[in-house]
């Protein structure tokens, strides 16, 4: 099943903050991920603010992704001129999933819908990968919503949706207290319009949000080993440092374990035998790194490799991504000798955006500008 930040913001057009303002500053704050939405906004400006948006998302590492509300015209226009969004929701009278899907340049799209009752849990396209199950309440920022479910039906549905491998997505008047009723009933993530719009600390709410889905679904078992994959700077052997000292556990820097292996640092093995060597290098060495439970961080590229996630899955272990924002990850490891693949800007920021579907396999550990130190507090706090 699809794994989603446990916060999803979504835009909203009825406030003065140009739509392309609010994704800048969602991501800003350490959102991963959010939904454009244009309504009432004309077509016209819709489209302008989207591509906007797309353009300083693909500057930035891809960060966040973006998912459109509605128009697979907008959509496809981005597609068009090479900014091909994340994902894609469709209203229950808009494109069937498999047209929308079939749109040139839009195949790759993560598709979600709305969802308000069990004729539709029961016959949402195996097309889609997410779906909002709701409204949980009535909420003044949708006017034609459908009659509240409440808690029994975000229950009912989330349990039919995750049956079928669809991620369910609790919508519809949420605040921040509803966020642990929301979990247990099986929700993947909350969305949410009006509380973003209520508070100024965006990355408070986000980190508040992801401490109490940790407590109701832990995302490793006590004794069990843990692999922390992410982007270059993002502060994986930090954590994984701290977090195997916490859990009485073996700790491998999969780059440290190569140097030491090579007796040679990563840029040298980078410089005379190039990056395909160094990457066989990792999948040689990773088994033998989780023959027991262990936390293990990998190095920026290692997760892209089918083969690693096998050995990974195999052993039994926990992955996390590690999903700082690439602005942070480059201030921190930009133009480090010690980092072949960080000396140019552009390219780091081009390799962290190739490389983000691939790490969004593996649920996500938020920093929302926290410490290593307080991620893992948090992380045991369960």
């Amino acid at each position: 099943m699809l794994h989603l930040p446990p916060l999803y913001p979504i835009t909203d057009a009825t406030r003065p903050e140009p739509l392309s303002e609010q994704i800048r500053r969602f991501g800003e704050a350490g959102f991963p991920l959010v939904q454009f939405r244009g309504k009432p906004l004309d077509a016209k400006r819709q489209g302008e603010e989207l591509l906007k948006a797309l353009r300083a998302s693909a500057a930035n590492g891809g960060w966040p992704m973006i998912c459109v509300n509605d128009r697979a015209d907008l959509a496809l226009l981005a597609a068009r001129e090479g900014l091909t969004p994340w994902g894609l929701h469709l209203g229950q009278e808009d494109l069937p999933a498999a047209e929308a899907r079939a749109l040139p340049g839009l195949g790759g799209c993560h598709l979600g819908a709305s969802t308000h009752e069990p004729r539709e849990w029961e016959a949402l396209d195996g097309a889609y990968d997410h779906a909002g199950v709701g409204p949980f309440r009535s909420t003044s920022t949708k006017s034609d919503h459908a009659t509240p479910i409440g808690l029994a039906g975000l229950q009912a549905g989330c349990a039919a949706l995750r049956d079928r491998g669809i991620a369910p997505i609790a919508i519809g008047g949420l605040t921040l207290r509803d966020a642990t009723p929301c979990f247990e009933a099986g929700a993947e993530a909350l969305a949410m319009v009006g509380e973003f719009h209520r508070t100024n600390d965006h990355a408070g709410l986000g980190w508040a949000v992801q401490r109490l889905r940790w407590r109701c679904c832990p995302p490793f078992k006590r004794g069990q080993g843990v692999v922390i994959l992410g982007g270059s700077g993002a502060g994986k052997s930090t954590l994984g440092r701290l977090l195997a000292r916490s859990l009485a556990l073996p700790f491998h820097d999969l780059d440290a374990v190569i140097e030491v292996r090579e007796g040679r640092p990563v840029a040298e093995i980078f410089a005379a035998s190039g990056e395909a060597a160094f990457r066989a290098m990792e999948s040689a060495l990773l088994p033998g790194l989780l023959s027991g439970p262990a936390v293990v961080a990998l190095g920026g590229g290692a997760w892209a490799s089918e083969a690693n996630r096998a050995v990974v899955a195999a052993a039994d272990v926990a992955p996390l991504w590690l999903a700082d924002t690439p602005q942070r990850a480059w201030q921190r490891a930009g133009r480090d000798p010690n980092r072949p693949l960080a000396q140019d800007q552009t390219a780091f920021m081009a390799r962290w955006a190739a490389r983000m579907p691939a790490w969004t396999l593996a649920p996500a550990v938020l920093a929302f500008g926290h410490s290593s130190r307080d991620l893992v507090s948090a992380l045991l706090d369960c």
